[in-house]
């Protein structure tokens, strides 16, 4: 039974070096592309400056040229200055279209764990991984 475990434990050994290895070698990947794009994603930011300028000067929304269709386009972000004063205000207008939904799953877990079952119309999904650590005597722990 001993050499079972053995060999078991063996062979996890291994699996678990490989792992590490593989992603050790993927960060390393990563950043050296992040690295070599950079003086590319410098170069068309400062082209996008160019051609915002371009359009903004000549009164243009879009330009197509034969090699492509410039154009500006407006994107918005929303953020929750004053969590009180926004939800005060979303429930005493009844604008709930304001808000967004979805359920917090920290919330909805502890929920479930202090009342042994989900909230209603809620379910919440366990979705079980495996993780790999770096062992102590290796690099970069």
């Amino acid at each position: 039974m001993k050499a079972e475990k053995q060999i078991v434990n063996e062979r996890l050994d291994k699996w678990i070096q490989q792992y590490v290895a593989l992603r050790d070698r993927i960060k390393e990947m990563e950043e050296a592309f992040e690295k070599s794009k950079k003086p590319l994603s410098a170069a068309m930011q400062e082209l996008n400056g160019l051609m915002q300028s371009f359009l903004d000067e000549s009164g243009s929304e879009s330009i197509k040229t034969q090699y492509g269709t410039c154009y500006s386009s407006v994107r918005y972000s929303a953020s929750v200055a004053d969590g009180k004063a926004f939800m005060d205000y979303v429930i005493g207008s009844q604008s709930f279209e304001l808000l967004d939904r979805r359920a917090n799953v920290t919330a909805v877990k502890a929920f479930v764990e202090e009342n042994k079952t989900e909230p209603p119309g809620c379910r919440l999904t366990a979705l079980r991984t495996v993780g790999v650590r770096r062992g102590k005597g290796d690099k970069d722990e």
